[in-house]
């Protein structure tokens, strides 16, 4: 059961690293952002250039954000969740369910792509917890 859980949560961790690097490396607001709001960036910028460099500056920073939430659950899960660690399941927990949970409620508005991956990811997160928890805290090892 613990292996099946490391393995949703490294699928989890994987699909933050992927979109963070895509924000990363894109830099602009991508095609769901532009129908959301009815513009696109050349757009924003015609208008206010200062708006159109903060909107790439926060997509960049919501990329290193979602890299960084990444790394972090690979390493939490390789170090502490695969060895039924409880400091590593908390750790897992706090961490992602800050993570996740909200970006739910915070794409809703946009729906589509954004809010769809946004559900996947809560979902195979609350599988994979749930599964590691199991193991956790039925594990003699409980440092």
């Amino acid at each position: 059961m613990l292996k099946a859980a490391s393995i949703v949560l490294i699928f989890v961790a994987l699909s933050s690293l992927v979109i963070g690097v895509v924000y990363v490396a894109s830099g602009t607001l991508m095609g769901y952002h532009e129908e959301f709001i009815g513009m696109t960036i050349d757009d924003v910028a015609g208008f206010n250039p200062q708006l159109a460099s903060l909107a790439k500056v926060f997509i960049r920073l919501a990329g290193t954000l979602f890299i960084s939430v990444g790394v972090s659950l690979m390493a939490i899960v390789y170090y502490g969740v695969r060895q039924s660690k409880r400091w590593a399941w908390w750790a897992a927990l706090i961490a992602m369910g800050v993570v996740n949970a909200p970006m739910v409620a915070i794409t809703s508005p946009v729906g589509g792509l954004p809010w769809t991956l946004a559900i996947a990811m809560l979902g195979l997160f609350i599988i994979g917890i749930a599964l590691s928890g199991r193991s956790v805290f039925t594990n003699s090892q409980r440092a």
